[in-house]
């Protein structure tokens, strides 16, 4: 008879044998879901940039544009010489053009003519712009540009240069300020900013201090 104890750590431990089954079945990465989205999200930020940054380049090739044209006109502008400014109601102002773009020309040592005598025997008086005339106007003129019809240089042998220079020889120190001319002055004034002078063609009824005549 056999009184030996079989030990617990004895016991025969069943084998397993083969492999563990694995699912065929393919499960979607944690998180790929999220990882579209974002990713759509992204894509919808960059082409909004991109179209914004499009329609920043256009506008700024359209002003870049406009400024060159401006500049090409303002480049014909003889800084050494007088000019005319033509406005579409008539009337012309005389001076020098120191700045032109689409919005305004900006005039400064003005001057304009005036009317005397009739039809068959008219004299014409040049007059500088400022403390001569009622409202008392400083020497300069920003006139709308869509009122210029065109502008010009002069020569210096045109009679209205030969004009404005007997003028300031004979007021060195400029127009006489004590003394107010009797120009009519229109209230209405072709738009322009500023100074004005007489925009609708009055006649005048005398040449003033501050005038010089031309004819």
């Amino acid at each position: 008879m056999d009184f030996r104890q079989s030990s617990p750590n004895s016991q025969a431990r069943p084998t397993v044998s083969g492999t563990v089954p694995v699912s065929s079945e393919h499960k979607p990465e944690k998180g790929s879901d999220y990882k579209k989205k974002r990713s759509s999200n992204w894509m919808g930020i960059i082409t909004a940039v991109l179209l914004i940054g499009v329609a920043i380049l256009i506008a700024a090739i359209a002003l870049a544009f406009t400024r060159g044209n401006n500049d090409n006109e303002f480049k014909y502008v003889d800084s050494g010489k007088y000019q005319a400014v033509f406005l579409n109601n008539g009337q012309v102002y005389f001076g020098n053009i120191d700045n032109l773009n689409s919005q305004y020309v900006r005039l400064t040592n003005v001057y304009y003519l005036t009317q005397s005598g009739d039809s068959t025997n008219s004299n014409y008086s040049l007059v500088k712009l400022g403390c001569q005339q009622i409202h008392d106007p400083l020497d300069e003129m920003v006139v709308n540009r869509a009122q210029v019809t065109f502008w010009e240089n002069l020569s210096k042998d045109g009679k209205v240069v030969k004009s404005i220079e007997q003028f300031k020889q004979q007021n060195p120190k400029g127009p006489d300020c004590s003394q107010v001319s009797n120009q009519t002055q229109a209230t209405s004034n072709a738009n322009a900013q500023g100074g004005t002078g007489d925009t609708t063609g009055n006649k005048d009824t005398g040449t003033g201090t501050g005038s010089s005549t031309t004819k």
